[in-house]
């Protein structure tokens, strides 16, 4: 039924003869990059490329190819010889696509986009933070441009899933300023961050509560935002995010539970008004609400989980407000899933993105469907230390395509991402 990610289960398996080399790296620990580690100076670079291709369905069927290279460093103060717990990080995004001017969403109609690294393309600061930390992680201050979603709406076992939308719930930052690539996020979420605070707070063991307040307006990803777009933006709103997490035990195993809610100090449309032929008027937001399950199905004798579920859930109260009213996905990750590939992982899950019935409605956009669901199965297979391949097969069931013809042919997408560790 998923041939792409069976016939690269299949090919995995048989590269398990060749030993993987120590290295953690393509680079090794080369004499200069050791010396740094030692003092406190750590140079990082990953880069990840992927081709897809929209083979059925959808609006256009072709091909894509994206590619993101991450580098910066990390200075680790205690190392330097100056205070216990400190970190400075500054990170640097280079993404290159196909076509400049043209995102995949445009042959495959979803609003959702089919890998979370896609993003114009950019040579762009992303993150650039100091953060500290005390009593081994139980306080946690982190400040300077920051992501949201580095913090915010994970879960333990979706980080499998290529799609976007297992990543930063649609619930929470899909506003009208996030509907389609190439247009700024209410919420500082990949690709474009900017300045904000957080704090992470764990008072015992079982229970974390986090707070993170970000500047409203992270600016446009685009070529010439070279991750300070944020300083031209007016005005100054904020955004926020709150989630407190609580682990437990049931039947055994390991679960975790985390409420959240996000919040946006601005302006937004209400497109109730619209739906009258009226121009929409603009009302203060309302907090957005979600919910994130974890749970170590199986386990193996050293306690390590060998398969996870995930399930997650937002949902914005007021329907007149909301280009997404409501948001949930779940999962499965197996970890080792073929003998003698301990390092491998499958994945499996299904998600679901509803429309505001007053957004379809009011005309802004043409061709929307109620929900978008996707369904997506993935293989990610650890080939050195330093290099994974992970092939992946998506099928969009209604894409929201933003055109009058309003097709909604099921859109069946193929992906292989390689991910190298310098």
């Amino acid at each position: 039924m998923f041939p792409a990610c069976a016939l690269f289960a299949m090919w995995a398996a048989r590269t398990v003869a060749e030993p993987e080399p120590p290295p953690d790296a393509l680079l090794g620990s080369w004499p200069a990059r050791a010396t740094l580690a030692e003092s406190g100076v750590a140079p990082f670079a990953v880069f990840t490329t992927e081709a897809w291709g929209n083979v059925s369905g959808g609006l256009e069927t072709g091909g894509w190819w994206n590619s993101l290279l991450r580098f910066g460093v990390e200075l680790d103060t205690a190392k330097l010889g100056w205070w216990r717990g400190g970190t400075f990080r500054a990170e640097v995004d280079w993404v290159e696509n196909s076509r400049r001017r043209v995102c995949f969403n445009e042959y495959t109609g979803g609003f959702n986009p089919v890998s979370g690294i896609m993003a114009g393309e950019q040579l762009r600061v992303y993150n650039l933070f100091y953060r500290q930390s005390w009593r081994e992680d139980a306080v946690v201050l982190k400040a300077g441009q920051i992501a949201v979603d580095d913090d915010f709406m994970r879960s333990e076992y979706a980080g499998t899933l290529l799609n976007s939308a297992f990543g930063a719930m649609p619930s929470q930052v899909g506003t009208p300023l996030a509907s389609s690539c190439g247009n700024p996020p209410a919420f500082p979420i990949y690709s474009v961050a900017a300045p904000g605070v957080f704090l992470a707070v764990r008072p015992v063991e079982a229970f974390t509560t986090q707070l993170g307040l970000y500047y409203g307006r992270p600016g446009f990803d685009e070529w010439s935002n070279h991750g300070f777009g944020w300083a031209s933006q007016h005005p100054a709103e904020l955004g926020l995010f709150w989630e407190n997490g609580y682990s437990y035990r049931i039947g055994g195993r390991a679960a975790s539970v985390h409420l959240g809610l996000s919040y946006h100090t601005g302006p937004v449309d209400d497109f109730s008004g619209a739906t009258t032929g009226e121009v929409p008027a603009t009302t203060q937001t309302v907090p957005n609400y979600y919910l994130i399950q974890d749970l170590a199905l199986v386990t193996d004798r050293e306690g390590k989980t060998k398969l996870g579920l995930f399930a997650r859930g937002g949902i914005t109260p007021d329907p007149s407000r909301s280009l997404v009213s409501a948001y949930a996905d779940g999962g499965v990750s197996w970890f080792g899933p073929l003998p003698g590939r301990p390092n491998d992982v499958a994945g499996a899950a299904v998600s679901c993105t509803w429309f505001g019935s007053d957004y379809r409605a009011s005309g802004v956009s043409t061709g929307v469907a109620a929900a978008e669901t996707t369904l997506e199965v993935t293989y990610k297979a650890q080939i050195t230390r330093w290099l994974t391949l992970q092939a992946d097969t998506q099928f969009l069931f209604n894409p929201a395509p933003n055109s009058a013809s309003g097709n909604r042919e099921t859109a069946v997408i193929l992906g292989l991402r390689g991910e190298i560790t310098f």
